[in-house]
């Protein structure tokens, strides 16, 4: 289910060499690389997670199994943000506003929901293709990539990453 630091999301990844290189690019390139426009009542301010353990989670509205993670989501942040944890999550429907906006005032959604571009859905970024939902990458504090996965997780698995992750001083 989750693999190990530097096999950077091989679920994720479109096969070709510029995306398996994914994991040596850096936590400040993989934010500027995220879209600008967010859906929802919490901005996205990138400034604000450097030095902090970071879960960046790729959802969409009509996805069931993400619409699970976010019991998970909000779990995580209410968990551990006092130790230096966020969540960023980033919706790839294709409608983009006029779905994502409704979603995120319907769900109460406390953390950024970003507003995927035909750019990201179409694999032309420093993540590649996005092939299953819902998808994460976890960053370290120093931001490095920590894992990458896709598919419904438990939140036991996470807690314990992020925990680990979150225990660490960079």
């Amino acid at each position: 289910m989750i693999s190990r630091r530097g096999l950077l999301l091989a679920s994720l990844a479109t096969g070709c060499a510029r995306n398996r290189d994914a994991a040596l690019v850096d936590f400040r390139t993989f934010m500027n690389a995220l879209p600008s426009q967010t859906a929802g009542r919490v901005p996205f301010e990138p400034w604000k997670l450097e030095g902090k353990v970071v879960l960046l989670t790729f959802i969409a509205t009509w996805c069931f199994p993400c619409l699970t993670e976010l019991v998970v989501i909000n779990r995580l942040e209410r968990d551990h943000a006092a130790q230096g944890f966020a969540n960023v999550l980033v919706g790839m429907d294709l409608e983009g506003r006029a779905v994502l906006e409704p979603f995120a005032e319907g769900y109460h959604l406390t953390v950024p929901l970003l507003i995927g571009d035909d750019r990201i859905r179409s694999g032309e970024t420093v993540f590649g293709r996005i092939r299953e939902l819902p998808s994460r990458i976890l960053f370290a504090r120093s931001g490095e990539v920590v894992v990458g996965f896709a598919g419904v997780s438990k939140y036991e698995d996470l807690a314990r990453l992020v925990a680990s992750e979150v225990s660490k001083k960079y």
